[in-house]
């Protein structure tokens, strides 16, 4: 029956092949006939395996030449291939799908079927949205220094000091609130601002000089990147880095 459906499922035959022959190991008297049987059972399943891991290759590749139309090169090997700051995960069975995630795993962005023209559709999209969207770099280093100096307000910190980079975090967001959620500030009026937006902006940054400040940003310890409150991971890279404090320290004469 797995073999008979149109169009034919790799998966399923290959599963269905695996379970027949565990079958067949319980039943006892009829060893010359499950030999037979285990053998054409094992080329079955083979068979199956080569076309599953063919369509999977073939899924990856067809993905890889959309976004190279679009400028994003594809590297790694499935289930993980990367397309600039994003990662792409794949998830092969009855419930397949394609999570795509800010860096290494580091914040899941959205998930697609597994359709190559779906999956790239979404990858572009993220990837104009967060790296490639109208950047006013010099307004975002302001808002920055002006969150530092708040920063330092309240955590009771002298001049030059280092903050928690997240710290800096809300004190954007603010910033980036139209009139409307000014004057009124509600759920429904409030412009999206968080950790990916955030880490997107920061890796952006080509200038750090600001009212003769320079921007610092120390990169974060093993223990520091145990909880989100304590790091951001920032796409630098291949990798990225995760930092954990900020500072604006005089910038040399």
């Amino acid at each position: 029956k797995a073999s008979a459906k149109a169009p034919p499922d790799p998966q399923a035959i290959q599963a269905t092949c695996e379970k027949a022959a565990e079958a067949l190991a319980r039943v006892a008297g009829i060893e010359a006939s499950a030999t037979a049987l285990r053998s054409d059972l094992s080329r079955r399943a083979a068979t199956a395996r080569a076309d599953l891991e063919r369509e999977r290759a073939l899924l990856a590749g067809a993905v890889a030449q959309a976004l190279a139309r679009d400028g994003l090169r594809v590297e790694g090997n499935l289930p993980l291939l990367r397309a600039g700051a994003l990662s792409l995960e794949f998830t092969f069975g009855a419930k397949g799908q394609c999570a795509i995630w800010l860096g290494p795993r580091v914040a899941r962005l959205a998930n697609c079927p597994l359709e190559a023209a779906a999956i790239a559709a979404r990858v572009v999209e993220l990837d104009r949205a967060l790296f490639r969207g109208e950047f006013d770099e010099a307004a975002f280093l302001a808002d920055l220094w002006h969150a530092y100096r708040a920063a330092l307000h309240r955590l009771g910190l002298a001049d030059g000091e280092r903050v928690p980079l997240t710290a800096l975090l809300g004190h954007v967001a603010f910033a980036r609130q139209k009139p409307a959620f000014l004057a009124d500030p509600r759920r429904e009026l409030f412009t999206p601002y968080g950790r990916v937006e955030f880490a997107a902006d920061l890796s952006r940054l080509r200038t750090r000089t600001v009212e003769g400040r320079e921007l610092r940003l120390d990169v974060a310890t093993l223990a520091q990147t145990k909880r989100p409150e304590d790091h951001l991971w920032v796409p630098r890279g291949g990798d990225g880095v995760r930092y954990a404090t900020a500072s604006f320290a005089r910038a040399p004469r």
